[in-house]
C-alpha cells in the first residue's frame, strides 16, 4: 500500500530513490505483480500465488503520474489506482516540472477546492491504462465518512464514472481510512463492487475471501526492510505471529 511517491517527505510518502530500489528488486527477484483481475483469480484457487505480490496506490495523487508511472514502466510492474473520483478533472496530460508538495499541503489544496493540482486527470490515468500497467478502481467518489444512507449513491457514482471515463469494468473497492462496517460491505456488493481493500494488516488467502482484502503498509524504507516485508507476509501463519507480537 502506497500513497505518494515524491521527494516532499511525509509519513506516507516514499522517497523517490527508496520506490525505485523496491520495484527494482521485485523485477530482479522474479515477482509477478497483478492488476485487479489477475488477484481475484488468485483468490479463487484458479491462479499460482507464489512470488505474486499487488502494489496499491490511495487516493489519485499526482506524484504518482509525475513520479511512480515512470518507475513502474520502466521495470514493467503492473499497479492498482485507488482513485477519488470527486477529486479527477479533466486537465490532460500535464508535463510536471515542479515538486509536488507533501501530503498535508496535498489535503488542504483538495479541501480548498484546488484538487487539479495535486490529483491526477482522466486523461493521464486513460494513457497509463493504455500501457497494460495500470489498472484504475474505486476509492469512493468523495472520500468523506458516509452515513448508511449516503453509501450507495457514492459507491455507485465512483464505479460509474470510472467505467464512463475510462472504458472498463470497475470492480475493486478501497474503503477510505480503512473504515467500513456490513451495512457497507451489503451497499458495496449491491453496486457490483466484487473485491473489497482494507487497511487491515497481513496475508491474503483463498480463505479469506474477497471481501477483506488485507495490505501492507510499505513506506520510505530501503532494500532490506522491504524484502523483510516481503518475507514475512507471503506466509500466513508466519504474518499472523508477526503481527500478533509487534502489532
Amino acid at each position: 500500500m502506497y500513497h505518494h511517491v515524491n521527494t516532499a517527505g511525509s509519513f506516507i510518502t516514499v522517497g523517490l530513490r527508496n520506490f525505485e530500489r523496491q520495484m527494482a528488486f521485485l523485477k530482479e527477484q522474479g515477482y509477478r505483480t497483478l492488476n485487479t483481475a489477475e488477484f481475484s483469480d488468485v483468490l479463487a484457487g484458479n491462479a499460482v500465488a507464489k512470488k505474486a505480490v499487488m502494489i496499491t496506490f490511495d487516493d489519485g495523487w499526482a506524484d504518482n503520474w509525475q513520479y511512480a508511472y515512470p518507475v513502474l514502466k520502466k521495470y514493467g510492474i503492473k499497479a492498482v489506482f485507488f482513485v477519488v473520483t470527486s477529486w479527477i478533472h479533466d486537465g490532460g496530460v500535464r508535463q510536471h516540472t515542479a515538486v509536488p508538495p507533501a501530503h498535508k499541503e496535498c489535503k488542504s489544496k483538495v479541501a480548498s477546492g484546488l484538487a487539479p493540482e495535486v490529483v491526477m486527470s482522466w486523461d493521464e490515468l486513460r494513457e497509463m491504462e493504455s500501457d497494460g500497467l495500470i489498472d484504475v478502481q474505486s476509492h469512493t467518489h468523495t472520500h468523506k465518512k458516509m452515513d448508511e444512507g449516503s453509501v450507495y449513491d457514492d459507491l455507485s457514482a465512483s464505479k460509474g464514472l470510472i467505467e464512463t471515463r475510462l472504458g472498463k469494468k470497475c470492480e475493486a473497492l478501497c474503503w477510505p481510512w480503512g473504515i467500513y462496517n456490513g451495512r457497507y460491505v451489503e451497499e458495496a456488493l449491491r453496486v457490483g463492487y466484487r473485491l473489497l481493500f482494507t487497511t487491515e494488516l497481513g496475508t491474503n488467502t483463498p480463505a479469506a475471501g474477497p471481501f477483506r482484502i488485507k495490505r501492507i503498509a510499505i513506506g520510505d524504507i530501503g532494500v532490506m526492510n522491504f524484502r523483510k516485508k516481503l518475507f514475512i507476509h507471503s506466509d500466513d501463519a508466519l504474518s499472523k505471529l508477526y503481527l500478533r507480537v509487534f502489532k
